[in-house]
């Protein structure tokens, strides 16, 4: 499985973040206390509380030369993050949502998923694909559903049984603490 730091270095690669940085920078990486895993802060409207505690990363902004603050917009590319296999392509408030099942060598007692929300997937992208670590699967959708919020890529993880069929990978099962455990995607 890859490591969180090496998956934001990707992004910042294929979407040539890091043009005008010397060899021994990088784009460094900002996150308001909202966008982390498990907090119940806003970081967008009103800045108050969510109804629940968040269940991924928010990935938008960072710095490059000159210490400029920028965000992501419409156009920036989503790699996969590790080889895996697509379940199911849902929708979520903003866009869509790719549900990818990661490819772990062994047998496991629960399947492992990570999930690219608030994106538009790749044209060739579709669901039971094998998909390849560091392959553009898709981009990050505009925001116009919700102007308070620039356009990001929310990324989560999951534990979910076996059993559960795959058009069921969605937000509402992802909601139920039941029937899905989100992890920290930092500590991957």
């Amino acid at each position: 499985m890859s490591r969180f730091s090496d998956y934001l270095e990707t992004i910042s690669r294929i979407n040539c973040l890091d043009q005008g940085l010397d060899q021994n920078q990088a784009v460094q990486w900002l996150f308001h206390c909202g966008m982390l895993f498990s907090t119940r802060d806003k970081w967008w409207g009103n800045f108050k509380f969510r109804h629940t505690a968040h269940e991924g990363i928010d990935i938008t902004y960072f710095r490059t030369a000159r210490d400029r603050l920028n965000c992501f917009d419409d156009t920036v590319k989503i790699p996969a993050m590790d080889d895996g296999q697509v379940l199911n392509i849902c929708d979520d408030f903003l866009g869509k949502s790719l549900v990818v099942e990661q490819q772990a060598p062994g047998a496991r007692e629960e399947r492992i998923v990570f999930v690219y929300a608030h994106i538009i997937p790749a044209q060739e992208i579709k669901t039971g694909n094998i998909i390849q670590k560091n392959t553009c699967i898709a981009t990050v959708c505009h925001t116009r559903k919700n102007p308070q919020l620039p356009p990001h890529l929310h990324f989560s993880c999951f534990e979910v049984g076996h059993r559960i069929k795959e058009k069921n990978l969605n937000w509402t099962l992802f909601s139920d603490p039941f029937k899905a455990k989100p992890f920290h995607p930092i500590f991957l």
